[in-house]
């Protein structure tokens, strides 16, 4: 990708000005704004004003801003927006500088607007071809050669003549600096009146490439060319030749971060970032190596170093130059998978398929020898023997091999000899690391099935102190004689007297399991494992880690040289050299934006405080942490604070935080983004957040709610009471009416002739009679009395209740009349309950008042019947009838009458408000006698 120019900005976001638009970079996710109204989609000369609106032009001159995530077109002076501008910047003060149309300049403040064309003060009018801001925000316009410098009030304080073809420049604190041809550079003091001086030495290769000036944090200035980006420590009396950063690379800018990492863009092959410039890497982009990948390392007396990597070729670094000085092709075999540097003989052991050996005076080959398929370790015995572990055994042999008399090996009598190639076979089987020890006369070899030493011509394997086989990738001896094993799977062992003393792994210190490459300095010990570089101090058993987080271009680290000053690193992809006391600890604590917030999947505006209703509770907040230098490896940790004390935690791709069914309540939602070594951002990002309760759960409606609920119970108490009250009141009154009744059924006269013919039955020995109208009178006295206290009664009783009165009426009377009880059909006796004792005082008196004034016998007619869900009761005589009734003077027995009827009113009316059922009664008069109809509500049992 073609990057053009790269801006931090306040918040810490990387923008990109590039060829397929405004891109920015949180250190995970990058974002292209889409840019209305713009003809291109190149960008470029990224600033920023105080207010954190981004600015940027195109190749067409046009100028735009993004605010809060929309980009826009800024409308130009009138003058300006046919032919564009030439530069622009924003000052200290927040206005907006342009200039263009041969050197016309306008100026927008920050609370306007409106352009202002403006004009310096001074003899003569001064035109700007470009305009800059220096690090104090005086105003410098670029003029015919010369460098104006003007005051707030656009008065020409300083001009600076150039004496060289300007190419760039840049303005430090306290200088300008410029590169003129053939990449020379100038600086100018802006403390001292001093004129332009030229920079010791020049930009190697740069000459006219140079393409941009920038300036670090150290003060470094950085020349970004078309080879490359390369420091220059101008502040040095003498200029150090510097290493070039991504040489053969069109390099189009450079910004140091909050963090110290630097940023590189660059045209056709993107975006680049160095954790720590002093750590440097040799690969096949920037130094003489063919193939990246680095197998083996061995230094020599001189403290240089040999490379071997894959595809036959073998390097020599001098330490001093920091730079790879030989290279030498080996024809025959494959990849270079060992070396062995002998200083007593002088000579190298490089592995080529076979040994090839090579003297250290003038690296010429002196020999050539098999020993092992593709040997993959090299070690000397009591300074004779050679070890070699291989793919398919391990092997030793003697230093020295004179094809003209070989000496038979002396050691392992009970090992078969191959006394062609003067070897034994100490093991068959696939073999990974050879050691042999400096003090004593023992050696080590690591099999792929377990770690075994060889001493006084025996072989024996070392385990675990759980009886676990040790599998060997990587053997060093320490001073103390001490030997220190790497392992595939088990982390680290230290070896004393064939004796496991110490075992290091993950659980206690190690940063990986897999360790190919050990060596001990001091306290120190250096691992080179799958995860990087770390070094292990054994006393406070604290580490330092070398990543890719850090600038390592690859986590397997396959063999390591510690040196004084340096570690260099064999990798798999190049060379890597850094400080031996190197730091990569991150202490920058890392930013955190909230960034969003959606309530059901609908975007809000960004707020502080939200105030939702009860139902809005379905929130996903999203937020945004900046780590640059963790290459994404942070961390998130959140919390909703009113719903959870612990935090959570998320990766730094899961940058959101879901709540599907938040309650009612107040909460405050809290997020830290923690680095890749554990340092937590200073600022915890918040938002307040208070979702509404319900109607119903609102304080007011719960005590409006109790006030009704207990003004409810009281009426419900106040009517219970007061239906109580009327009910005992009723039933006092039905109490009285059905007493009344009472003393109707049980006229005294009736009860005495009752009695009389009873007791007349027993004086004439009629005992058969007399029992059986006994019974009667008692049923009909029991029946009277219970019936009376009821409000209902089945229709069975009131007929059977009926039939007893009406016979021993028919008795008093001395079988003087006859009566009939007529039942519909459609009524059920025993299920249909009437109210009691409504027709008893209309037969006494059809009896009485009618039937007993007969010369001949009379009769009476009960019929009960059911007619729209009420029950039909007629009373039929042929007595005298009603008028011939009223005509008698016999006093006694009109008040009888009239207090039946008035009594049974009585009863209807209490029945009424007490049952609320209506009973209504009439009376007929007939041609022969009278005839009573009541209707009556009933209910069924």
């Amino acid at each position: 990708m073609v990057v053009y120019n790269i801006m931090e900005d306040h918040q810490g976001y990387i923008w990109l000005g590039t060829e397929a638009g405004i891109c920015r970079y949180d250190g995970v996710h990058f974002q292209t704004f889409k840019v209305p109204s713009a003809r291109g989609k190149s960008f470029t000369n990224l600033q920023e004003d105080s207010q954190g609106r981004v600015y940027f032009v195109n190749f067409s001159k046009q100028l735009f801003s993004i605010y809060q995530g929309k980009a826009k077109a800024v409308l130009l002076p009138r003058q300006l927006q046919k032919t564009g501008i030439d530069s622009y910047f924003i000052d200290h003060h927040n206005h907006l500088w342009v200039s263009g149309n041969q050197g016309a300049i306008f100026v927008k403040y920050a609370q306007s607007q409106q352009w202002r064309q403006v004009r310096t003060q001074g003899p003569v009018s001064i035109y700007g071809v470009q305009l800059f801001l220096d690090k104090q925000g005086k105003i410098w316009l670029l003029y015919l050669g010369v460098l104006v410098q003007l005051d707030e009030q656009l008065k020409v304080i300083r001009k600076v003549q150039i004496p060289f073809l300007l190419m760039n420049l840049i303005f430090t604190q306290k200088e300008i600096i410029a590169q003129g041809q053939a990449g020379t550079l100038y600086s100018y003091s802006l403390t001292k009146e001093s004129g332009w001086k030229k920079l010791p030495g020049e930009i190697k290769g740069a000459g006219a490439s140079l393409i941009l000036l920038a300036e670090d944090h150290q003060q470094n200035i950085w020349v970004c060319t078309y080879n490359g980006a390369k420091p220059y420590l101008h502040s040095q009396e003498t200029s150090t030749d510097q290493f070039v950063f991504l040489k053969n690379k069109f390099v189009s800018g450079m910004i140091q971060d909050r963090e110290e990492n630097y940023w590189f863009t660059t045209l056709g092959h993107g975006l680049f970032k160095v954790s720590n410039k002093d750590i440097v890497h040799f690969n096949a982009r920037n130094s003489n190596l063919e193939s990246e990948q680095i197998n083996c390392l061995a230094q020599d007396p001189k403290g240089n170093i040999f490379i071997g990597t894959n595809g036959n070729q073998l390097y020599y670094f001098d330490t001093k130059e920091q730079k790879i000085t030989e290279k030498h092709h080996l024809k025959d075999g494959g990849d270079v998978e060992c070396l062995l540097v002998d200083s007593v003989r002088r000579k190298l052991y490089v592995e080529n398929y076979q040994v090839l050996v090579f003297d250290l005076q003038n690296m010429k080959q002196t020999d050539k020898y098999w020993m092992g398929s593709t040997p993959k370790s090299f070690s000397i015995y009591q300074n004779k023997y050679l070890i070699t572990a291989s793919g398919d055994q391990a092997l030793i042999g003697h230093l020295e091999r004179n094809t003209e008399s070989l000496l038979p090996l002396d050691i392992f009598p009970h090992i078969s000899y191959d006394s062609l190639r003067n070897l034994k076979r100490l093991r068959s089987g696939r073999s990974r690391v050879a050691l042999a020890e400096s003090a004593k006369p023992r050696f080590w070899v690591g099999y792929a099935d377990g770690l075994y030493f060889y001493e006084g011509n025996r072989e024996q394997e070392l385990k675990t102190p759980d009886q676990q086989p040790i599998i060997a990738l990587g053997m060093s001896e320490d001073a103390e004689g001490i030997v220190w094993v790497g392992t595939a799977q088990q982390g680290v062992f230290a070896i004393e007297n064939k004796r496991v003393i110490q075992h290091l792994h993950p659980n206690n210190g190690l940063i990986s399991e897999f360790c190919r490459r050990v060596i001990k300095e001091g306290d120190l010990l250096y691992l080179g494992t799958d995860k990087g570089l770390q070094v292990y101090n054994l006393q406070t058993k604290q580490s330092r880690v070398f990543n890719q987080s850090d600038g390592l271009p690859s986590n397997e680290i396959r063999d390591l040289i510690v040196q004084r000053n340096k570690i260099y690193l064999a990798t798999a992809a190049g060379l890597s050299v850094l400080d031996k006391n190197f730091n990569t600890t991150n202490y920058t604590p890392p930013l955190i934006y909230i960034t969003g917030l959606t309530i059901h999947n609908e975007p809000q505006k960004l707020q502080k405080q939200y105030v939702l209703a009860y139902d809005d509770n379905n929130l996903t907040i999203h937020f945004t942490g900046i780590a640059l230098r963790s290459g994404g490896k942070f961390r998130y940790k959140y919390r909703m604070e009113g719903l959870e004390k612990a935090w959570n935690y998320n990766g730094s791709t899961n940058n959101l935080a879901r709540y599907s069914a938040l309650p009612s309540g107040k909460y405050r939602f809290q997020v830290k983004t923690i680095n890749e070594d554990g340092i937590e951002s200073k600022e915890t990002a918040g938002i307040e957040i208070v979702i509404a309760y319900p109607v119903w759960e609102k304080w007011w409606f719960i005590t409006l709610m109790i006030l009704l609920a207990l003004a409810l119970m009281g009426a419900i108490i106040f009517f219970r009471l007061r239906a109580y009250r009327r009910k005992t009141r009723l039933e006092k009154a039905l109490s009285t009416a059905a007493l009344e009744s009472l003393k109707l059924q049980m006229n005294p006269h009736f009860i005495f002739n009752a009695m009389g013919a009873i007791q007349n039955y027993m004086i004439t020995n009629d005992t058969r009679h007399s029992s059986i109208y006994l019974a009667k009178f008692s049923k009909l006295m029991r029946a009277v009395l219970e019936n009376s206290r009821q409000e209902y009664i089945s229709l069975n009783n009131e007929i059977e209740m009926l039939e007893n009165y009406l016979s021993l009426q028919n008795l008093r009377f001395e079988e003087g009349f006859d009566y009939r009880i007529t039942i519909d059909e459609q009524l059920d006796t025993e299920f249909i309950a009437i109210p009691p004792m409504f027709a008893q005082p209309f037969i006494e008196n059809a009896i009485e008042h009618g039937i007993a004034r007969l010369k001949k016998n009379g009769w009476i007619q009960i019929n009960f019947s059911l007619h729209e869900k009420v029950v039909i009761l007629k009373i039929t005589d042929n007595g005298v009838g009603i008028e011939n009734s009223i005509e008698t003077k016999q006093t006694q027995k009109k008040v009888h009458h009239s207090l039946a009827t008035t009594i049974t009113q009585e009863r209807i009316d209490l029945y009424r408000q007490s049952l609320k059922k209506n009973i209504t009664f009439e009376v007929k008069s007939l041609k022969q006698g009278t005839q009573v109809i009541f209707h009556l509500p009933y209910q069924q049992f």
